[in-house]
């Protein structure tokens, strides 16, 4: 299989499995800033006794690899997953994940700066579409109570603020060191989420309530962190080593029409034609990426 087709075919696989995932999340009703804490526990822990040998390798870094590290992982986990938590649990499935796929372009521009993508019109072309899409697909609805659209800001507030700090995370991953596997790598910057995180819990008190977490929440967050954080993110980093951070995300930028099916099937969202377009765009622009 050629290189880049595989890269492809780990990113579709990470797609599928956030797509779904979110119902974890939508289930749970402990607050995404507790949530996540018990997602990067499971994930840390099941991506660490994956690596095995590997994780000797995480041993030898240097220190600005661990800083790098570090960054990247507060960045992805600690910030940017607790901002989509929140954006999920405030807003319509169909509507907040479309919205976070507007890091699509910092990322790009990102990735040309730091030398880690050329710049092709047809690239930026299948971000535009990508863009475009989540606008449309996450647009308020004029009909909604004056409750209901308060709810929509919030989340794409927090949705916004999600697309921000994953922008910088996700450029940040394509600069990760290329001799460490996906899997060690995935570990090792789940743990250094996890350790911010512990930080902010500790200094905040957070740790008393994430103690009184029910069960259920906690099961829901656990079943997150094991098909997200483990299997999804060690296939998406797998996928960036080899061809780079904007067009795996071009790529992963189709789960949201997978959240969005769920939504309408399951959770009784709206569909409209402008939806539905945004949707179409959305895959347009994942198509455009194979003639890139």
């Amino acid at each position: 299989m050629p290189e880049l087709t595989y890269a492809y075919t780990l990113a579709a696989i990470a797609t599928l499995c956030w797509g779904v995932v979110v119902v974890f999340i939508k289930l749970a009703r402990t607050s995404g800033r507790l949530g996540i804490g018990v997602s990067m526990a499971t994930g840390t822990i099941v991506m660490f006794a994956l690596a095995g040998s590997d994780v000797g390798r995480l041993a030898q870094l240097t220190y600005p690899q661990l800083g790098l590290f570090f960054v990247t992982g507060t960045l992805q986990f600690t910030l940017g997953c607790v901002f989509y938590y929140e954006s999920i649990r405030r807003g319509s499935l169909s509507i907040a994940i479309p919205i976070t796929r507007l890091k699509v372009l910092p990322i790009l521009f990102l990735s040309i700066l730091l030398g880690l993508e050329v710049f092709r019109w047809t690239l930026l072309g299948a971000c535009l579409l990508v863009v475009l899409g989540g606008i449309l697909v996450g647009a308020p609805d004029r009909r909604a109570s004056a409750a209901d659209r308060r709810e929509h800001r919030a989340s794409i507030i927090f949705a916004s603020a999600a697309c921000i700090c994953w922008a910088l995370g996700e450029t940040l991953i394509g600069k990760l060191p290329k001799d460490i596997s996906a899997i060690a790598s995935n570990a090792m910057l789940l743990g250094c989420g996890l350790l911010a995180y512990s930080l902010y819990a500790l200094v905040s008190g957070a740790w008393r309530e994430l103690l009184a977490m029910p069960g259920h929440d906690i099961w829901c967050y656990m079943a997150h962190g094991i098909l997200s954080f483990s299997i999804a993110y060690a296939l998406f980093v797998g996928a960036i080593q080899i061809a780079g951070p904007p067009r795996i995300t071009v790529i992963s930028s189709a789960y949201p029409l997978i959240s969005a099916l769920i939504g309408w099937s399951f959770y009784g969202e709206r569909f409209s034609a402008r939806i539905g377009l945004g949707a179409l765009l959305l895959a347009g622009g994942v198509a455009l990426l194979q003639f890139v």
